[in-house]
């Protein structure tokens, strides 16, 4: 645990908050959040879409749980939180926030990509395209992976994202096929590097550590899966 990316809390009130991904946009979505005020052992230094571990209940008791969350909008005592409504009743037992990965601080060019959806999606059920990993034979340069992300909105909107990884370092990989179904990207940090993990419902799936992220728009369909 980081102790500058933990901050103990003490839960005042939460209440039940409507707000708009991507308001007035095409890509408008409506959703719940939970506003909760709280009081804590020092100021809580959160950004907007950062990814939070919310740690409820007493430690090696049945009630004890966490779950993840993201920070709509932040406060030094109060935060807008995005997170499943089945952990609604535990919210006012929060004891701890961790902050587990900022797309803003850590991920170049997160900016363009919350401007146009609202937010840095999870990518459940998205459709990978344009696996590339390069110098995967050579030991004595650092291996970079890339690939597209094409992100569809609830009413077919389609934005393809293209992500490099830098300096990658796998832990496990399944290769890609003809179909390449995304079941959720997720981030988080360790020690100095980003520790990703790609999780597949068809072909390529990765767990990987990696020494820098960067994300861009892209504006057209992509080539098949390539290894090179």
């Amino acid at each position: 645990m980081n102790e500058e990316r933990t901050w103990n809390v003490s839960i005042k009130s939460v209440k039940r908050e409507e707000f708009y991904f991507a308001p007035h946009t095409a890509w408008q979505v409506q959703a719940q959040g939970f506003r909760m005020h709280f009081e804590s052992n020092r100021g809580a230094e959160l950004r907007a879409q950062d990814q939070i571990m919310i740690t409820v209940g007493e430690v090696g008791t049945a009630g004890w749980a966490a779950f993840i969350g993201t920070a709509i909008e932040c406060g030094p005592d109060s935060i807008l939180l995005y997170t499943s409504p089945q952990y609604e009743s535990r919210l006012l037992e929060t004891w701890q926030f961790e902050m587990i990965f900022s797309p803003l601080n850590s991920i170049e060019g997160a900016q363009d990509v919350i401007d146009t959806l609202g937010y840095f999606p999870p990518f459940h059920y998205d459709e990978l395209t344009n696996v590339k990993l390069e110098n995967a034979d050579h030991g004595d340069r650092p291996e970079n992976l890339s690939l597209t992300i094409t992100h569809i909105s609830t009413d077919g909107l389609e934005q393809p994202l293209d992500f490099n990884f830098e300096d990658v370092q796998f832990k496990d990989i399944s290769p890609a096929e003809e179909s390449n179904v995304c079941l959720q990207l997720s981030f988080a940090y360790e020690d100095e590097q980003i520790g990703v993990q790609l999780d597949a419902i068809s072909g390529f799936a990765a767990t990987f550590l990696c020494r820098n992220v960067v994300v861009q728009l892209g504006t057209s369909p992509y080539p098949a899966t390539e290894w090179v």
